[in-house]
């Protein structure tokens, strides 16, 4: 997104979003990197200033050594194929002032920094849309997902800035323990041909925004739980024993099943020794025996069927 000019916006449409102090002047008609669309106010974006230093590199800018210009180039991080940053001279400092790439090999029109030492915000109606004549095709930009991490790390580092609870998709709903993730996407958008004719000097052309992103959590529903219909309460048990009745019904199932196999055996044995087809029916109920008494008899028959033989 762009900045517009100060003269396009209402009186003091750009404030601090973190920090104290008036808003630089110099802000205006620049790109702005969004870092964060806060929750409690889902109008709002905050954001950090992309700048082309005017057409000049960073070193050439603040080229001594003492305090105040170390301080001040501590203020810029470069982005890809801008040159690195100048006190970016071992494998430690290069972490420390990291060079942000964008993916899919994407460009800027011209050389250009973020400006991680202040954060504005705006209302995101404000904001223009951007076009790089070099690039007409080029719809999407986005950073590298090394880069936004980096660039937030070194912007709470440098401010002490953190985004907070992020505005969500309606329809969308977060799980309490995820963390918050803050994504960068920068966004290109084709505008009118006057925009060809801006030079370096106004940093017009180089306009980039980082959209604040959420990772998305699952619909509300997949978080309710199952159909309460699906459940039954199993009945309690009774307070008064069964009536003797039905206890001996149970009982007389009971022996019945204990007494088919045995059942069948003695058909067997007593059509051996009557020559005659067993009967077709056997009540287990006209037996009464105590089951020793059944052990005695069993005994008693193999005794006699081994004997004939």
């Amino acid at each position: 997104f762009r900045l517009p000019s100060k003269e396009e916006l209402p009186e003091r449409a750009v404030r601090r979003a973190h920090g104290k102090g008036a808003v630089e002047e110099g802000i205006y008609n620049h790109p702005v990197v969004v870092i964060s669309k806060p929750v409690e106010e889902s109008h709002l974006v905050h954001f950090h200033l992309i700048t082309s230093l005017q057409g000049k590199k960073l070193d050439q800018l603040y080229n001594k050594s003492n305090e105040f210009h170390a301080s001040r180039r501590s203020w810029y991080l470069p982005i890809s194929p801008t040159p690195d940053h100048p006190d970016a001279i071992s494998k430690k400092t290069k972490k420390r002032f990291p060079t942000l790439d964008l993916a899919s090999g994407a460009t800027l029109r011209w050389d250009s920094y973020v400006n991680i030492r202040h954060v504005y915000k705006i209302d995101s109606s404000l904001l223009k849309a951007y076009a790089n004549p070099e690039s007409p095709y080029t719809q999407l930009y986005r950073f590298e997902r090394e880069s936004t991490i980096r660039l937030l790390a070194k912007s709470k580092i440098l401010t002490m800035y953190e985004p907070g609870s992020q505005h969500q998709a309606p329809g969308l709903k977060r799980s309490a323990s995820e963390p918050i993730r803050v994504s960068t996407a920068i966004v290109q958008t084709v505008e009118d041909g006057s925009q060809q004719t801006r030079s370096p000097s106004s940093d017009r052309a180089s306009v980039v925004s980082i959209v604040c992103s959420v990772a998305s959590s699952p619909p509300e529903s997949d978080f309710w739980g199952p159909n309460t219909e699906d459940y039954r309460i199993a009945d309690r048990p009774p307070k008064v024993p069964p009536d003797v009745r039905t206890q001996s019904n149970v009982n007389i199932k009971g022996q019945e099943t204990m007494w088919r196999p045995m059942n069948k055996m003695l058909k067997r044995v007593a059509a051996g020794f009557e020559g005659s087809p067993p009967a077709r029916s056997f009540d287990p109920n006209t037996l009464r025996h105590p089951i020793n008494r059944l052990w005695v008899d069993v005994k008693g028959v193999m005794a006699v069927a081994i004997a004939s033989l």
